[in-house]
């Protein structure tokens, strides 16, 4: 049986789509091409077929730790969804600064149809590929992940991303600023340094502690509040103790880009006697090699603590994955492996256990630049001490129709 998910109706899916093919015609290019107009337009619009595990997902209150799960009888149900649409606005105004946002509607997370706003910021860059400097202030999330490199932030190599990569897109929102510094020594060696800092994730923490990893592509900002098992819905940009949140992330690899080492901290200095202030902080090791052009291999950790006065849900939090990824042509295939934990760091009466791990395979077809099929698999074993959540079934499929302008 084929259902369609909390209420978006196979009309405005289509309703939609039709929006965006009769207003392609005013954009510019495509993604991946820079815009030669000094404002532009950009959309970006998923549709899937999906079935999930046998219980709902965290994100209809549930112990599913994917983005789609089941029915409250834990059926699993086969679906017809709107996963995102995505619009960026952007101009190149005076001095060459460029001014772009984000706005993303993904109903499932937000349960309305409030569009989130994932970004809004102003970037302006002196120097050339080789030796330059760039600068950034508005609302962003941090740029730690390495598989949120496609359009409108999406995964590239997934239609899922890891465990890892998508906690930090579903909870970390800052509004601040961010300078770089890039330089290619003689001997072809490419160097890199960002440094940020910015107010919002008061709260950062909250989430993975109490809900725990959970594995999709759905992008937080300034006015998302996502889910918890608890009923409440936790506000992701939560300025509450007026501390500045600041990170790094230094990079080093060779100029032709065959391997890339990339290192990142991150700590949101909260003030734990500030009611509702959790105190995170974390950092994250990558490594990207291309042994091949048509090869991407990818493996990232990330090892933090996150602590809050009350209620006790002091965690520690660790996740790692490799990904191995092969295109050619129109046609890329990618399998990745996730494992994630939560330690339980104070004793309390709520324990935050959790250890994880999955399989994920993925294949798409991309048919020009604006449109790309897709299907994911994912495997999925994920453990939490008894009488906290149960165990569910966690594999599920995703079909998805991408098109983009």
């Amino acid at each position: 049986m084929v259902r369609n998910a909390r209420g978006v109706c196979v009309t405005h899916a289509v309703f939609l789509f039709f929006c965006c093919h009769l207003i392609a015609p005013t954009a510019q290019a495509q993604y991946d091409v820079e815009e030669e107009s000094r404002v532009w337009l950009r959309a970006m619009l998923d549709v899937r077929v999906v079935r999930g595990g046998n219980d709902p997902s965290w994100t209809d209150g549930g112990p599913g730790k994917t983005r789609y799960g089941g029915d409250t009888s834990s059926e699993r149900v086969t679906r017809l969804t709107l996963s995102q649409l995505a619009i960026e606005v952007g101009a190149t105004l005076p001095w060459n600064v460029r001014a772009q946002a984000q706005l993303n509607l993904q109903r499932d997370l937000s349960d309305n149809d409030e569009p989130w706003l994932v970004e809004a910021l102003l970037r302006k860059e002196w120097g050339k590929d080789e030796n330059g400097l760039g600068l950034q202030l508005g609302l962003m999330s941090v740029p730690f992940s390495l598989e949120h490199v496609g359009p409108a932030w999406s995964p590239e190599y997934t239609i899922s991303a890891s465990a890892l990569d998508s906690w930090m897109w579903e909870e970390i929102s800052l509004a601040g600023a961010e300078g770089e510094w890039w330089h290619v020594t003689p001997g072809g060696l490419r160097l890199g340094i960002l440094v940020g800092a910015g107010f919002g994730p008061d709260q950062l923490g909250r989430v993975v502690a109490v809900r725990g990893w959970a594995m999709g592509d759905g992008l937080s900002g300034l006015n998302a509040d996502l889910l918890l098992p608890t009923g409440v819905r936790t506000e992701i940009f939560d300025e509450r103790d007026d501390r500045v949140a600041a990170y790094t992330w230094l990079s080093i690899g060779d100029a032709g880009e065959r391997v890339s080492v990339r290192v990142g901290l991150f700590d949101n200095f909260g003030d734990q006697e500030v009611a509702g202030v959790w105190h995170t902080r974390f950092a994250t090791a990558g490594v990207t090699i291309h042994p091949h052009p048509s090869v991407d291999l990818i493996v990232q950790y990330l090892s933090g603590e996150a602590r809050v006065s009350s209620p006790a849900n002091d965690s520690s939090l660790r996740a790692y994955y490799a990904l191995l990824s092969h295109h050619r042509g129109r046609h890329r295939f990618s399998v990745r492996y996730d494992s994630f934990r939560v330690n339980d760091l104070d004793g309390g009466t709520v324990l935050t256990e959790e250890q994880g791990d999955g399989v994920t395979a993925a294949y798409f077809l991309q048919m020009g630049l604006r449109h790309r099929f897709g299907l994911e698999y994912i495997w999925l074993d994920s453990r939490r001490p008894t009488g906290v959540v149960p165990e569910p079934s966690q594999d599920g499929w995703q079909l998805s129709y991408r098109f983009r302008y």
